[in-house]
């Protein structure tokens, strides 16, 4: 017989809470952010630079390319609304966040991707292939597809939705602080007065 104060117990006990969590609100990912202007949030010029899955106090990097990254961001920002291939490249092609991406680092490294609607499909499928790395590395049984998903509509249209639970890291541009920026901002008041 067990009791409850046995340890083996307690430690099946928290691997089912962990497997019910999980499966509720899917595995916990970190979005690091760089070259942020110090004070804002998820401004355009920023870099989509990392993604992590965060399982067991580890981090286990994701490994996505430029693209794939800024692709996972959109659909983790979004993860509320399925959204269609078009959705998705209409954000591409419209919000700031994306079309300025990394425009805050210096030199000729271009971050700007395009996506057509065609190449979503692809896409999606090579971010799954990345997550099911993850997972394995984390010794997590987790199907990508059910993270990734994928739902036919009434017509032959298909709509994708990311399940987890998302944060966001952002960090400074390196040649900016937040004292760089309230000094310019205090010597413009002194300008004024």
């Amino acid at each position: 017989m067990y009791s409850s104060d046995d340890p083996i117990f307690e430690a099946v006990g928290l691997l089912l809470t962990e497997l019910r969590e999980l499966r509720s609100s899917g595995p916990h990912f970190r979005i690091v952010h760089r070259f942020r202007e110090p004070g804002c949030m998820c401004t355009p010029g920023e870099e989509v630079a990392a993604v992590y899955l965060i399982h067991r106090s580890r981090e286990i990097f994701v490994t996505l390319s430029t693209t794939l990254r800024v692709l996972f961001d959109l659909l983790a920002k979004h993860s509320y609304l399925p959204q269609n291939a078009s959705q998705i490249t209409a954000v591409f092609n419209t919000d700031p966040f994306y079309c300025n991406h990394g425009a805050n680092a210096r030199g000729d490294a271009k971050f700007v991707r395009k996506i057509s609607r065609s190449g979503v499909k692809e896409f999606v499928h090579r971010i799954r292939i990345a997550l099911a790395l993850a997972f394995r590395e984390a010794n997590m049984n987790v199907n990508p597809a059910a993270v990734l998903r994928t739902k036919p509509t009434m017509t032959n249209e298909v709509t994708y939705r990311l399940k987890g639970v998302f944060e966001w890291v952002h960090v400074n541009r390196p040649d900016r602080t937040e004292n760089d920026l309230l000094g310019k901002f205090r010597s413009r008041l002194d300008e004024r007065y």
